[in-house]
């Protein structure tokens, strides 16, 4: 009975006498392994393996094929006596789609029907148990292009058994199902096309593209860079790849996609600072595809802006009041000058500022220098400022910060938090100011810090998280005529930490 089997797949798979087959025959690296592909014993009620091996085909162009045979099987409720499963790795699509449509047609003509019913007589040594064998017409199987199913009737001791072949292609690999079933017991298309679509099943999950290293980016994030992404190392065959860029928050999740950004390489953003970037890398190939995500990038903590090249107009909004005041990006800093005769505006105060255009929508650990560039300090009503401005919605509502300021008739640091205002006298016309805010169970604080000069810091007092804030740079004057110019210079700007929300 297992001749009649063998006799039948060997027509398709090129022939079991002309096999060569070794225990030290392996799939090659890189190679799908067909042995994942075939019916296994549960397929078909716990069936019986007699036999399984890899083999080379030398007729059929493959790399590696792999078959199994079992006894005592069924699908559903109609039982098998034999199935014959096997898989073979062909080396390339059109190989494989020709090598199926060749077989099909040979099955068409009286000549390879012949030979069929020849090659299952002459496997059973010329068994006189035989007393006939019919060659039904191929049919379609419906599990993928070219595939098809003989159906044959074979009548045994005078009873019959249907036998069936059925073979399919997934991608470049060849699938074979034979089945004899019990005597006088139908064996249907359905049964065929169920057994088939098992085995399509799996040479897909086995050929579809696998992630074996993520991809990766390189380059330096920092706004206005190229950054660049390398697939990674995908299994599966040839692949073509597709890119993909998300922007995410901290931590890495909560991933959007930046539209428009679907090359290899993706120049980061003023949207991008204070985020982390990730590439998302799908591979296609023949079969189907599967993606893979890179590791988060930051972008932001460490932003230094030098005021030297072309960052203004992106990230700063330049203001002024009263008559006089200029703000204006100079000499590789920002330079705020008040010259003598400035005069104050309607709302009584003079004032020169940059306001990030940017907003911090959480905590965030930012820092600036600043120093005297002409002038004397301490001059009355003269505050050099660098706030985190609050804004509800798109309203400035209060701001939490500090400044160097001149009202107690002494230069020193002062804090400007409302209710607070500290004072610490210093000397110093150059320095360093630093602004953290942390937020703890829904109540923020803002620390205010010298880094330079006097050992200074002071923490606000609780209060609600605004909807976000932003960076202000600022001089500000309530009190003239000046006798003279003063002019403040502002320069390294840092984001060390926290997530930016640009426009």
């Amino acid at each position: 009975m297992l001749g009649i089997a063998l006799a039948v797949a060997v027509l398709v798979a090129a022939g079991a006498a002309d096999v060569s087959a070794s225990n030290a025959i392996r799939p090659p690296p890189g190679t799908p392994d067909p042995k994942a592909m075939v019916l296994t014993s549960a397929d078909l009620g716990r069936a019986k393996v007699t036999f399984q091996r890899y083999y080379k085909d030398p007729d059929f162009p493959s790399v590696i094929s792999y078959e199994r045979e079992l006894e005592d099987g069924r699908s559903g409720a109609t039982p098998l006596l034999l199935v014959n499963t096997e898989a073979e790795i062909g080396v390339s699509v059109t190989a494989t789609a020709r090598f199926l449509r060749q077989q099909r047609l040979v099955l068409s003509t009286k000549e390879g029907r012949a030979l069929v019913t020849a090659l299952i007589q002459e496997s059973l040594g010329g068994d006189e148990a035989v007393a006939s064998i019919k060659l039904g017409r191929t049919r379609r199987l419906g599990v993928g292009p070219d595939s098809f199913d003989l159906p044959m009737t074979l009548e045994l001791l005078g009873t019959r058994a249907d036998m069936h072949l059925a073979a399919f292609r997934v991608g470049h690999v060849l699938g074979i199902v034979t089945v004899l079933g019990e005597p006088e017991r139908s064996v249907s298309r359905a049964v065929m096309t169920r057994l088939a679509r098992i085995m399509a099943g799996r040479m897909q999950t086995q050929l579809v593209p696998k992630n074996t290293a993520p991809p990766t980016i390189s380059g330096s994030p920092v706004a206005g860079e190229t950054l660049t992404a390398s697939p990674g190392t995908w299994s599966g065959g040839r692949s073509s790849f597709a890119y993909q860029w998300h922007r995410c928050d901290a931590a890495g999740a909560g991933c959007v996609s930046i539209p428009g950004a679907t090359g290899q390489t993706y120049v980061v953003a003023n949207a991008d600072l204070g985020s982390t970037l990730r590439v998302a890398v799908t591979a296609r190939n023949a079969v189907g595809s599967a993606s893979a995500t890179s590791a988060p990038t930051s972008v932001g903590p460490g932003f230094v802006d030098t005021f030297t090249g072309d960052r203004v107009n992106p990230f700063w909004s330049l203001g002024t009041a009263g008559s006089g005041p200029t703000i204006a990006q100079a000499n590789g800093q920002l330079e705020v000058t008040f010259p003598a005769g400035t005069s104050l505006g309607p709302a009584g105060y003079a004032n020169a500022f940059a306001i990030m255009r940017c907003r911090f929508p959480g905590d965030f650990d930012i820092q600036v220098d600043y120093r005297l560039l002409s002038g004397l300090l301490p001059t009355p009503g003269i505050h050099v400022g660098f706030d985190a401005a609050e804004f509800t919605g798109e309203n400035y509502s209060g701001q939490h910060g500090m400044f160097v300021s001149a009202d107690r008739g002494a230069h020193g640091i002062s804090t400007h938090f409302g209710a607070v205002n500290d004072f610490v006298q210093d000397a110093s016309l150059t320095g360093t100011l630093r602004l953290v805010r942390t937020t703890t169970a829904g109540v923020t604080t803002v620390t205010a810090s010298r880094l330079t000069g006097a050992s200074w810091s002071f923490t606000s007092l609780p209060f609600a998280p605004p909807t976000g804030q932003a960076a202000n740079l600022n001089v500000f004057a309530n009190v003239v005529p000046f006798a003279s110019e003063i002019s403040i210079a502002y320069d390294n700007f840092r984001i060390n930490s926290g997530a930016v929300a640009c426009p």
